[in-house]
């Protein structure tokens, strides 16, 4: 059983290196017509997606919202306040990290061979989208707030099955289909003469984007400790179980109950951690920020295109900043959202687009694991915060469930 559960948690990025090998594999079997059949599912697959995903953007962002008013508006604001800049500063750290070992990492395509050569597609299918994603989110975060703020609590519920509803239809539909959506781009890229070199680029870009990301995790800890190495430590290792679940299950609701008990440990309060980390384990994703600032950077050099300037890249990380509160838990589901945004941002084209989701699924345990990670060291801080700020009185903060526990024992006892 136990085998057959390792196997379900990691067919997909299985599946979705297999989808960037065929083409090179089955170069002398497989026709231009197929090759193009493919190319053209793909692009089908992103029309409906770019269309649809404004609503979803929309559904997700107004369902964040109204759970998060469940605590008081100031609260809220601090806590939505906290989670902006602790994302923004990760993205930014990718950033800095990216924009001077990438260049010596990456092995660029040559761009002659990526005009002389390419795939063309049997037929077209396009939907003009009705909004974009941008205004999706502004949108969602506006409707959220009043629905809050004029305790529209009738309509919780409607947005509540909105939000659960896009989320079935991204974890049934369209995350079992993403292998088909890869393979399209891949014979794309194979055919355009850039797919091997860009696959063998990324190599040493695992490598460096892990070592940023544990680096930053660890100085997180080592400030919520504040700066003593000795409760460091003592902290990671609380949270380590979370972050081995997260590594296994590619999952931040799945390991969201050990996560919750990780934190109670560390926080030394149920009432901090059951707030605090439920609302912020899909939104605060420091591993992600930092992972696919740095992809972006990757398949902008591997396609022969300018990093951008730290003005250019300001704008893109607060778009992204706040394109995270509304990314669902599915594997991969901030690419998703952040499409949009690397290509009317960054200049991304389709197939570089298709070529970062397959490298970022791919990637996409050892974020799942560092975002897990960040949320307890976030915990920490945002309690100490809290409690500094007059939001919770001491009081109010109950024992953890491990004290709890003896507590009881003790009781019966006596």
């Amino acid at each position: 059983m136990n085998v057959i559960g390792y196997i379900n948690r990691v067919k997909l990025p299985l599946s979705l290196i297999v989808a960037l090998m065929i083409p090179v594999l089955t170069d002398s079997l497989v026709s231009y017509d197929v090759a193009a059949f493919f190319y053209s599912v793909s692009l089908t697959i992103k029309s409906v997606l770019v269309f649809i995903l404004p609503f979803i953007v929309f559904s997700f962002m107004v369902s964040c919202f109204c759970r998060l008013g469940r605590n008081a508006f100031f609260f809220c604001a601090l806590l939505v306040l906290g989670v902006f800049t602790s994302n923004i500063l990760a993205i930014f750290t990718g950033y800095l990290v990216g924009i001077f070992t990438v260049p010596m990492l990456t092995i660029q395509a040559s761009s002659e061979a990526y005009l002389a050569a390419g795939l063309g597609t049997l037929w077209t299918f396009q939907l003009v989208p009705l909004f974009s994603s941008m205004n999706a989110l502004l949108a969602g975060f506006l409707v959220g707030c009043l629905i809050n703020l004029l305790k529209l609590d009738l309509l919780k519920p409607w947005v509540y099955n909105a939000s659960d509803g896009c989320g079935w239809f991204l974890s049934k539909i369209f995350i079992p289909i993403l292998p088909l959506f890869i393979l399209g781009f891949s014979f794309k890229l194979h055919a355009d003469g850039i797919l091997t070199q860009a696959v063998v680029s990324y190599g040493p870009i695992l490598l460096l984007v892990v070592m940023t990301q544990v680096c930053y995790l660890t100085c997180y800890y080592f400030i919520a400790a504040n700066f003593s190495i000795r409760k460091c430590f003592s902290d990671i290792t609380k949270v380590f179980p979370a972050f081995l679940t997260g590594l296994s299950t590619v999952s931040s609701a799945a390991c969201l109950p050990v996560l919750i008990n990780s934190t109670e440990k560390i926080t030394g309060s149920s009432l901090m951690a059951r707030t605090i980390v439920p609302a912020t384990v899909n939104i605060h994703t420091i591993g992600s920020a930092i992972g696919l600032t740095m992809l972006s950077l990757v398949t902008l050099r591997t396609f022969s295109l300018p990093l951008p300037d730290i003005y250019g890249f300001t704008l893109f990380a607060f778009f992204y900043a706040i394109a995270k509160f509304s990314v669902v838990a599915v594997p991969g589901g901030v690419i998703l959202v952040v499409g949009p945004i690397l290509q009317s941002l960054l200049g991304f084209t389709d197939e570089m687009l298709g070529l970062m989701t397959a490298v970022y699924m791919i990637f996409d345990p050892f974020g799942t694991a560092m975002n897990i990670g960040g949320n307890g060291a976030f915990a920490m801080i945002f309690a100490k915060m809290s409690r500094f700020m007059g939001l919770i009185e001491e009081a109010e903060v109950p024992e953890t469930t491990e004290e709890c526990g003896r507590n009881n024992e003790l009781a019966r006892t006596n």
